[in-house]
């Protein structure tokens, strides 16, 4: 296990020159000889192998416009009212609903990337199965392996509604059709629970890599989703409040100072649980500093928040932290962004009127040529989550000390003091689920979270109906269920058969 954890970052580091990804993936188009189930005899091998999976999704999520296409119906993000940007407006207007657009090209991007990440998870998975390695090393590997593909169909049943069930043992063919909405989270629920026994604790893998934390945080955040829209199994709620616990419970992980969290020195700390790595040594650039960054400031003008959010997110040191009100105005010289004269201008003057985000531009780098770039990590999974996880399920089925001291501990650090000790002008001494789902709105501002909460709360019309007038991105229609789920994209059905458009390929259960 020590070895494996030694090489990994290495091998994370260096797969941009050993790994080809392939420009677009059809539903059913199998990607495993990417591996050879053959060579996964010792433990050398399945640590080779291990590493395009995690440079795979890496490479997935370092573009996040692309990667969150299809939830730009939320209010913590909207886009530029002209240049590239019509790819992301169809999602930000609610532009679809019957099967249009489905022909998105950038919605086709975090689709393929997914699909990508779940046939080396399978051909593993099926390689290890004869693995002459030891046991342990096996069990770990099976486990990173069952929760990336896990998370990556979890991504995919929340964006698109149920898939194709294309796992280990399965050799695709073409004539798959999509399985319900509830068969997919119970694939996922069984990779997730695999993984979670299988995988070692937090304390005993390296940043980036998967532990039994992570894998039991993602699994409370799909019982937290299964209680709500589409599926609706409220017995889940109590799921998702014990395994949440159980991650708490741990003492292994804690809120971060909220000035120092985004930081590059921030990353890989106490609060993170998982997190995709990037590598100044290697120079394996994060592109999230540039899509949250404006044109004046270096960037690409991809998200921002709407002024909606902005103005009703509740002042203090997190937002703050979280936002950007000082547009930087920046030139290039000699291939380094500089400061103009003066170096910002207030947002409401600025090229597009709004704010930034700031928590994803505090770590951002000046000197990669003519755009800023970042090597901090991308937050997957971070402690504050679990704790607001905690509390809401919790709140559903019957809140608790324990769970009101889980959403205090969120408020303090918001509030820029202790989490854990306790303040009579913060504290709240009860909490109502729609008042936890808002303060995970605030803490978890920008991070791929926001949407996927309005949806299964039910909530996406009743927070298109506060969006501000002034808005540059005007709505195309007053959104309905029908937006709750993007259509798959046009590529997908090049060869399959039997898949089925949304909506009507759309199956609860």
């Amino acid at each position: 296990m020590k070895y494996i954890n030694r090489s990994i970052t290495k091998f994370i580091g260096s797969l941009a020159l050993s790994f080809v990804f392939t420009a677009c993936v059809d539903l059913e188009e199998d990607v495993s000889s990417l591996i050879s189930v053959e060579t996964l005899k010792t433990e050398g091998d399945i640590t080779a192998a291990l590493a395009p999976m995690y440079r795979t999704l890496q490479h997935t999520y370092r573009d996040a416009a692309y990667l969150r296409a299809a939830t730009f119906g939320a209010d913590d993000i909207t886009t530029w009212w002209a240049g590239n940007k019509e790819p992301i407006r169809v999602f930000d207007r609610f532009d679809y609903g019957s099967g249009e657009n489905a022909d998105n090209s950038w919605l086709v991007v975090g689709w393929t990337g997914m699909w990508d990440v779940i046939y080396i998870a399978n051909n593993l998975i099926d390689g290890l199965k004869a693995s002459e390695a030891s046991e342990e090393i096996v069990q770990i590997a099976d486990g990173e392996a069952r929760f990336m593909r896990g998370l990556c169909y979890f991504n995919l049943v929340r964006t698109h509604g149920g898939m194709p069930l294309i796992l280990d043992g399965h050799n695709p063919t073409g004539e798959e059709s999509r399985a319900t909405v509830l068969e997919t989270y119970q694939a996922i629920e069984n990779d997730f629970k695999l993984a979670a026994d299988q995988l070692p604790g937090p304390a005993e893998v390296g940043p980036g890599r998967v532990s039994s934390a992570a894998a039991k945080t993602a699994l409370a955040n799909l019982y937290l989703t299964w209680g709500g829209w589409p599926v609706k199994d409220e017995s889940k709620y109590q799921l998702a409040a014990t395994t949440a616990k159980e991650v708490i419970d741990l003492g292994y992980f804690s809120l971060q100072n909220i000035n120092e969290l985004w930081t590059l020195q921030g990353q890989n700390g106490p609060e993170s649980i998982f997190s995709v790595q990037f590598s100044e040594s290697e120079n394996i650039v994060s592109n999230w500093p540039n899509a949250f960054s404006f044109h004046e400031a270096g960037g690409w003008s991809d998200l921002y928040p709407e002024l909606q959010f902005f103005n009703d997110f509740p002042a203090g040191p997190r937002k703050d932290v979280t936002f950007k009100t000082e547009i930087p105005q920046r030139k290039v010289v000699d291939g380094v962004l500089v400061d103009k004269d003066p170096p910002t201008v207030p947002f409401e003057e600025s090229q597009r009127f709004h704010p930034m985000y700031g928590k994803f531009t505090a770590a951002e780098v000046l000197d990669l040529g003519n755009k800023v770039g970042g090597f901090r990590a991308i937050e997957i999974f971070r402690y504050a989550e679990v704790l607001l996880t905690y509390a809401e399920a919790q709140a559903r089925v019957g809140e608790n000390t324990s769970s009101i001291e889980a959403l205090n501990q969120v408020k303090r650090r918001a509030a820029g003091l202790d989490p854990l000790t306790p303040d009579v002008n913060v504290d709240v001494v009860s909490a109502t689920p729609d008042e936890i789902v808002e303060e995970r709105g605030w803490e978890l501002a920008g991070e791929y979270v926001r949407w996927f909460d309005l949806i299964r709360t039910e909530k996406v019309e009743e927070i298109a109906a506060k969006r501000d007038p002034s808005e540059n991105v005007p709505l195309n229609r007053e959104p309905t269920k029908a937006q709750y789920i993007a259509p798959i994209p046009l590529d997908a059905f090049l060869n399959a058969s039997n898949i089925v458009q949304n909506p009507e390929g759309f199956k609860i259960q």
